[in-house]
């Protein structure tokens, strides 16, 4: 995989750091999964752990278009969409920080510009950073809203490296799946793949 480079040690010209949020710097797997699970119970439609897991990357609108195609069942895509973030908020306490991106924000904070370009939506987003403690520690923070396209675009780290006032070269990018490695990639920034460091446990759910 093209972009890569090692956790030891980040290259020295690099100006900042930008982090996917879900699955990168916080475990949210549970409180996601329960989420859509209770809403989608309403519809008579399964939603299992191992297909949430496999699509982690996509946006929610994605998810659900692949969801829909996957059993065949209607559903209202956009109303599942709405009840999703108000679910989300009833299951904080099973978000997670990771330890292994924690520890690099942290040992950053106040020495390179930090950011988060994310495809989930800002409530859920913001959220999230509270929950684990480093909301007050980031520039900026690109959500869907903002850009109105999800990974594997390049969108959201573009609009993230403009807000930093950085140029994309100069950034390095934190993330969990092939679709947000991918839209790293394309804006032109380096980026470390945690997976080898931090996974989440289907099975748990």
């Amino acid at each position: 995989m093209t972009g890569m480079t090692t956790p030891a040690a980040l290259p020295a010209d690099i100006e900042a750091i930008i982090f996917d949020c879900d699955g990168t710097l916080a475990d949210t797997f549970g409180a996601h999964f329960r989420a859509f699970r209770d809403i989608l119970a309403d519809y008579q439609v399964v939603f299992e752990a191992e297909f949430y897991h496999a699509r982690l990357g996509l946006s929610r609108y994605q998810l659900l278009e692949e969801l829909k195609q996957a059993q065949g069942k209607p559903f209202d895509e956009q109303a599942v969409a709405e009840h999703n973030t108000a679910a989300f908020l009833t299951h904080l306490p099973a978000i997670r920080p990771i330890p292994y991106t924690q520890d690099i924000l942290r040992s950053h904070y106040g020495r390179l510009k930090l950011g988060v370009a994310s495809g989930g939506q800002r409530p859920i987003v913001e959220a999230t950073l509270k929950t684990i403690g480093v909301r007050d520690m980031l520039d900026t923070i690109a959500t869907i809203e903002d850009s109105g396209v999800g990974k594997p675009a390049p969108d959201l780290y573009l609009l993230a490296a403009k807000r930093l006032e950085i140029a994309p070269r100069f950034a390095l990018a934190y993330e969990d799946s092939d679709e947000g490695i991918e839209a790293a990639e394309r804006a032109g920034m380096r980026v470390i793949d945690i997976r080898p460091f931090y996974r989440t446990d289907p099975a748990r759910w």
